[in-house]
């Protein structure tokens, strides 16, 4: 019987670079030496570029919160400035900082040269935790690296962060690190700016795209970033001549697109229809819905929800289901569950229960789950009004639907308590 010697045993598998990058990350978190218990494998063959991105990119998601959403710029939600989010982002910044620094010049068994793509990450992760000295020393140093699509991915994190003047500074930066900003990093810039409600600074940047010799003459997506913009704070504000008022500026500048020779597309139709609707403003919003079927321009069942949300909003049902039907008929889209539930709504309110529950009915049946809210509404609106019960099977299929939801966001919950408590 023969004994297998030590020399034969299965050497352990070489771990991938999947799972050393993370191996080397808590690492650093942890403040440990890369000592022999993070020794690389003979068989690896080394860092790539994309690898150390991939790294780098993960440094925000693991220790940064996502930046709260606000409703208005005007009146923001709190922002988290406790001593645990000031050292996260520390502690994001020194991560991003010597983890680049490591792998491009004593990473093992071959450190990789700086390239685009970890320069990118980084600057990218340094915006995210608002490292702004840092992004602009690592930018300078690394100038001959530097993109205009990187500088645009900048842009973009530094509007979703809050901080439009930075943006702006990023932007007039370029020329000193040798970019030329194209119609793209325009259209981010003046998304990040009405992001935060600096509506002169964007109007700005479109009238020096517009000026004659321009280099990036502004495009429909441009227009149409400044109309939405304008709809959404327009109505968030929650003050009616403020919303007035800017629903007023979205349709300048729609007229404006027009004598441009530039043709709105369905994403602008659906904007300024949108607001109108919002606005309360239906007259309007029709005259534009009828442009729009004359140019051509085929809508979509964002366009039949807004005039479909406003009919039930002003309990006209009748019209608001006639919209969903005519929707339907022409081939324009399919109803799903933000389409009925506000005709539901709607029609328990009017006390209309019978053709609620068949709508919920027509809404399982079609494979859109409901809301908690809106089936529980229904459900009791039939037991107060005596109606005929909802089907066990359907019945069934809808509660474990919806718990199966709630137990999928019960696993995601405790990784989002911290961020939103």
């Amino acid at each position: 019987m023969s004994t297998r010697t030590p020399s034969s045993a299965p050497s352990p598998p070489s771990p991938s670079p999947s799972r050393l990058v993370p191996q080397l990350l808590v690492a650093l978190l942890q403040r440990r030496r890369f000592d022999a218990t993070l020794r690389v494998s003979p068989t690896f063959r080394g860092f790539s570029p994309h690898s150390i991105a991939t790294a780098l990119a993960a440094i925000p998601r693991l220790l940064l919160p996502r930046s709260p959403r606000r409703l208005c710029p005007q009146r923001p939600f709190p922002s988290a400035s406790s001593a645990s989010s000031l050292a996260n982002r520390r502690l994001a910044t020194a991560l991003t900082l010597g983890f680049l620094s490591w792998s491009h010049d004593h990473a093992s068994p071959e450190p990789v040269p700086l390239s685009e793509a970890p320069l990118r990450a980084a600057a990218l992760a340094l915006a995210r935790a608002r490292a702004l000295p840092a992004l602009f020393r690592l930018l300078r140093a690394h100038a001959p690296l530097v993109s205009t699509p990187a500088l645009t991915d900048v842009i973009r994190a530094l509007g979703e962060e809050g901080l439009p003047r930075h943006a702006l500074a990023a932007f007039h930066r370029m020329r000193q690190l040798r970019c030329s900003p194209d119609a793209q990093c325009y259209n981010t810039l003046i998304a990040a700016l009405c992001q935060n409600g600096r509506f002169k600074d964007a109007r700005f940047l479109l009238d020096q795209m517009e000026r004659p010799g321009a280099r990036c003459k502004p495009d429909s997506y441009t227009y149409t970033v400044l109309i939405s913009w304008y709809c959404r704070i327009g109505v968030g504000t929650g003050c009616r001549k403020a919303a007035r008022r800017r629903i007023y500026e979205a349709g300048r500048l729609f007229r404006r697109m027009g004598e441009k020779g530039l043709e709105p597309d369905v994403v602008t139709y659906n904007c300024l229809i949108n607001g109108l609707c919002k606005t309360y403003r239906v007259e309007r919003a029709h005259e534009v819905f009828d442009e729009m079927l004359k140019k051509g321009c085929v809508p979509n069942r964002v366009t039949y929800n807004s005039f479909i949300r406003y009919y039930s909003a002003v309990n006209q049902v009748d019209k608001a289901v006639g919209w969903m039907r005519e929707m339907v008929a022409m081939g324009h889209g399919v109803a799903s569950s933000s389409t009925y539930t506000p005709v539901i709504h709607s029609l328990c309110e009017s006390r209309r229960v019978g053709e609620a529950r068949q709508f919920l009915i027509d809404m399982a049946e079609s494979g859109h789950l409901p809301r908690e809210h809106t089936y529980k509404l229904v459900k009791d609106a039939i037991d107060d009004a005596g109606e005929k019960a909802l089907p066990e099977e359907l019945r069934q299929s809808i509660e474990n639907g919806i718990t199966a939801r709630y137990q999928q966001v019960m696993r995601i919950k405790p990784i989002m308590r911290p961020v939103t408590r």
